[in-house]
């Protein structure tokens, strides 16, 4: 009973912090948003790489593969939340925008001494965004808004087929919605305004899986880790509403409806993709370095492709731990980490593909007399440009993640 408890304690936790999304991207308007690139607070301070990761402390989705790594007779439970604060720019105006939001609940643990098991709940992609335009028209102006997201429900195995050998695959299951609005407010009260809304609905499941190798290197353990998606079709289905309405103050006071029209269950088609890594690690040291490049011009939501090109990343991390079974001198056995990475997003405008890059670095603090860890991440980086009239974002993103990890199954023999 207390190991329900806990567990569920943690999950109220995790689910209570889920707080009201404020953020305003104006670029999460392509495409299916702002791409939620997943990474635990751990990974988020070593440059949010995991591809050859293979730590039994820690639940590495990024390599399903990884999932054996955990420790035989041990349930291991990760969450965390996020929040990120945003600088706006463009060459005459510039912005703050906050958003504060629970970021995963992962579970794992061994069903045999070389198979193990993990599943969970993360974000996939986030649209949030709402700016003015200039119409051609110039007694009319014009807003969009858009809001919604893609969630991702995931079920892995992995199991390893020698001791140096792991391979894993993920089962996930894709939904949410993406809403994107446009309307026309007239200076002329006599006329009305106009509102145009696109709802669509998504859900679907797909696959990716990945491979790790182990082996020594002197006298470091190194790890070689490989993932890889052939791409899937998602079901889709799109309603489209065009309705003329008065303002009202802050109210919108709809008027007629001019047309609804709900289009024929569609599909979108997810981009196939493929990643590398390769780690060393020793007694004090972990060195990861990770590439990972998806196809995004494989894209296409409802026969259209929206401009997007290939993304490539590639990431760089450290964790130094000056001595882990130090005792006396808690500093000693704290996690630090550090790392980078440069991100190409699959975002072309005006004939610039937007890169993301940024300085990441945190600490793993052990809780003692238990497995279990409190990490905290920072990232601090930019994404866009101001060049040809775009908009450059300035973000510092924290991550706070809690491992719980405690032996389970193990039948006592006194009470």
């Amino acid at each position: 009973m207390n190991h329900i408890f806990r567990v569920l304690t943690f999950v109220f936790f995790s689910v209570s912090l889920i707080a009201q999304n404020e953020s305003n991207s104006p670029y999460s308007r392509f495409g299916l948003g702002e791409l939620q690139n997943f990474s635990s607070a751990t990974q988020s301070a070593m440059g949010g790489v995991g591809i050859a990761s293979y730590d039994p402390l820690s639940i590495n989705i990024n390599n399903p593969s990884s999932y054996s790594s955990v420790f035989s007779q041990r349930f291991t439970m990760q969450t965390g939340a996020i929040h990120t604060t945003k600088l706006l720019q463009t060459n005459t105006q510039n912005q703050f925008v906050n958003s504060t939001n629970f970021n995963y609940l992962m579970f794992a643990f061994p069903l045999t001494k070389f198979w193990g098991t993990s599943f969970g709940l993360l974000p996939f992609s986030e649209m949030s965004y709402s700016f003015s335009d200039v119409s051609d028209n110039p007694s009319a102006n014009l807003l969009f808004e858009g809001d919604g997201g893609l969630t991702r429900v995931y079920f892995g195995n992995a199991i390893n087929l020698n001791k140096n050998l792991s391979i894993g695959a993920n089962l996930n299951y894709l939904f949410g919605n993406l809403n994107s609005t446009r309307k026309v407010f007239f200076n002329d009260v006599s006329i009305l305004n106009t509102k145009i809304n696109d709802d669509i609905n998504l859900n679907g499941l797909y696959i990716d899986a990945g491979i790790i190798y182990r082996t020594k290197l002197g006298k470091w353990n190194s790890i070689v880790g490989i993932t890889f998606d052939n791409g899937s079709e998602i079901s889709a289905e799109k309603k489209s509403l065009i309705e003329t309405f008065r303002s009202g103050g802050e109210f919108e006071l709809p008027e007629d409806t001019i047309s609804f029209e709900k289009q024929p269950e569609g599909i979108l088609e997810l981009p196939s993709s493929i990643g590398f890594g390769f780690a060393l690690n020793n007694d004090n040291w972990k060195i990861l370095v990770d590439y990972k490049n998806v196809n995004w011009e494989e894209y296409r939501l409802l026969e259209e492709r929206d401009n997007l090109k290939n993304s490539s990343r590639f990431g760089l991390g450290f964790e130094f731990i000056p001595d882990k079974k130090s005792i006396n001198k808690y500093y000693k056995m704290i996690r630090y980490r550090f790392g980078l990475y440069n991100h190409k997003t699959y975002l072309s405008l005006k004939n610039n593909q937007l890169d993301e890059k940024a300085v990441t670095l945190g600490v793993g603090l052990p809780l003692k007399r238990s497995g279990s860890l409190l990490n905290l991440s920072a990232e601090v980086g930019q994404m866009g440009t101001t060049d040809e009239g775009l908009i450059q974002e300035t973000f510092a993103r924290f991550k706070i993640g809690f491992i719980f990890s405690e032996t389970w199954f193990v039948k006592r023999k006194y009470n």
